[in-house]
């Protein structure tokens, strides 16, 4: 399925599996990286993320693997200048993940054999962001598009997909723009696995 998101949607397009059994090799990076760094490093080389290896203290958060909200809200609002009272309140709204080992990152078609990835995460022009919603509401569909300017890729989008299992929209973070490879041209598109199997119909209509 990887193959005919990029058909529609660009290269930009990676798929995701939580907790996955994949046996194969895959690079385990030695470095400590963000999740967004991951996300854009795995559009071209499938990779796995863990507790070592995942170093951004955001993405980390929205993962499960270390959840201190005060100290997190503290530490955006000083690089950012935003009020900690309003990040505060924007961290109750964006999920928080447990039980999480590890995630498989950018598995081809030929790597996944009978592996269902959970989601998609893609950085796709705004035109096409226009066409995909427009064929959600032919499935009945409203994407969540959160309105926060941080936490972009690894929590409004990776864990509110996989949370919710809805389609979600985000427009980036500064990190994430900066890390994460997003161009000034891209968004931040969440697709559930089971969603983009009947999206798909819309598109080869």
């Amino acid at each position: 399925m990887i193959n005919k998101l990029k058909k529609y949607f660009g290269p930009k397009c990676t798929s995701l599996y939580v907790n996955s059994d994949f046996r194969g090799f895959i690079n385990n990076p030695l470095k400590q990286m963000k999740f967004c760094e991951a996300v854009n490093q795995s559009f071209k080389v499938p990779l796995r993320l863990n507790s070592a290896n995942l170093g951004c203290p955001g993405a980390r958060r929205c993962i499960g693997f270390q959840n201190d909200n005060g100290q997190l809200a503290t530490k955006i609002s000083d690089e950012n200048n935003i009020p900690v009272k309003f990040i505060r309140t924007a961290l109750g709204k964006i999920p928080v993940l447990t039980g999480i080992t590890h995630i498989n990152l950018g598995l081809t078609e030929y790597m996944e054999n009978n592996l269902q990835p959970d989601l998609y995460i893609m950085y796709i022009q705004p035109f096409k962001v226009t066409g995909l919603i427009h064929k959600l509401s032919k499935m009945a569909l409203i994407p969540s598009v959160p309105p926060y300017t941080f936490l972009s890729v690894c929590g409004n989008v990776f864990a509110n997909c996989y949370l919710n299992q809805k389609v979600t929209i985000s427009i980036g973070c500064p990190e994430s723009r900066e890390s994460g490879g997003i161009g000034k041209d891209e968004i931040v598109v969440g697709l559930p696995f089971t969603v983009a199997e009947n999206l798909l119909h819309y598109y080869d209509d």
